[in-house]
């Protein structure tokens, strides 16, 4: 049995814990989070079944999570489904228990019911991650395992670090949604099995530095307010400066592409190249793009870029109080052209 702190978490955990899926909740507004920085990733994992609120209107996001919880918010999460119940059970956490421990999975709880209540630390969650991976860290190795893959970032802001991270730490609800989240979008959709010996040292990824995390935010960013409205492109990150949304199937290529720029320097959007100015495609996500990074493109735009196509002359124009300028590059192929924001000219920008 669960230490007697454990069963003294409110009752309504069952409607947190127990019920599995989130649709029964749909529409559900919750008392504390309007202000929460986790708004919508709270949403998003209740509407995923992978937790729920509690039934006098509260989510708590700021409540730390026990392993127990951890490792059923994990499984629902990374899954997308449930487990099924079984009557070799005891306990709500049994399944989740052994389900992960024949995987390999460092289940503290599994041997000694008592930990399950505990609160987990951020440096456990960092090895649990790593296992569902299916590698085997611990410790500052698995810690730097979930930073080098960008799966999480330090708990001091900006410090990206093994000590950044803060691993003797607790984690809540809304970060391990939010951790969880992360992991969905970066494709993690199965708890692979951890394997018996140690992964090697030399395969950890390296610690991301301030420019990588940027990058792959506006990765996410464009990927999810963009790259989802169009049909038949991919997306890819050229591992420089640029981010690709393109209708080839190599990565290499730049054919009818619409590639994002941006500037280490001032860690920033900068421009927007399209390989075909004509290009209905590319011209509507020209204005999306534009329009993300606040600037309020519409159809006498793109009426600019023609003229400056077809005079083969930059243009230099003020949108939304900032220049941009259309320069047709004259020296590529016909109808590349790239629109860049003047961020250095600060009297004129």
């Amino acid at each position: 049995m669960l230490k007697l702190r454990a069963l003294c978490v409110p009752i309504l955990l069952v409607v947190s814990l127990i019920a599995g899926a989130g649709s029964a909740f749909a529409g559900v507004t919750f008392r504390d989070i309007d202000n929460h920085w986790a708004k919508t990733t709270i949403e998003w994992g209740v509407n995923k079944g992978i937790v729920n609120g509690y039934a006098n209107g509260m989510f708590m996001p700021n409540q730390n999570v026990t392993e127990a919880e951890f490792i059923r918010m994990l499984v629902v999460g990374i899954t997308g489904k449930d487990l099924q119940e079984t009557y070799l059970t005891e306990l709500w956490s049994d399944k989740y228990y052994n389900y992960l421990h024949f995987k390999n999975y460092p289940v503290h709880g599994f041997a000694d019911k008592s930990l399950r209540g505990k609160y987990i630390t951020r440096a456990h969650v960092a090895e649990l991650i790593a296992s569902a991976d299916g590698v085997n860290y611990s410790g500052n190795q698995a810690i730097q395992y979930v930073l080098g893959k960008k799966y999480a970032q330090g708990r001091i802001k900006g410090e990206n670090t093994i000590e950044g991270y803060v691993g003797s730490g607790t984690i809540t609800r809304a970060e391990v949604l939010q951790l969880i989240r992360n992991l969905s979008e970066r494709g993690m959709s199965n708890l692979y099995d951890r394997p018996a010996a140690p992964s090697a040292e030399a395969m950890l990824p390296a610690l991301p530095t301030p420019w990588d995390l940027f990058r792959d935010e506006m990765y996410l960013v464009i990927r999810q307010k963009v790259f989802g409205n169009y049909s038949g492109y991919r997306i890819y990150d050229d591992g420089q400066n640029k981010i690709v949304m393109t209708s080839t199937k190599q990565s290499g290529e730049t054919d009818y592409a619409v590639s994002v720029q941006f500037e280490p320097q001032i860690m920033g959007f900068s421009g927007i190249e399209l390989s075909s100015a004509a290009d209905k495609t590319q011209r509507s996500m020209l204005l999306d793009l534009l329009r993300l990074y606040g600037f309020e493109a519409d159809s006498p735009f793109l009426a600019k870029v023609d003229a400056a196509e077809k005079n083969k002359k930059a243009l230099e124009l003020k949108v939304s109080g900032k220049t941009l300028v259309i320069d047709p590059l004259v020296a590529s192929p016909a109808g590349h052209v790239l629109i860049y924001y003047k961020w250095w000219d600060g009297s004129r920008a």
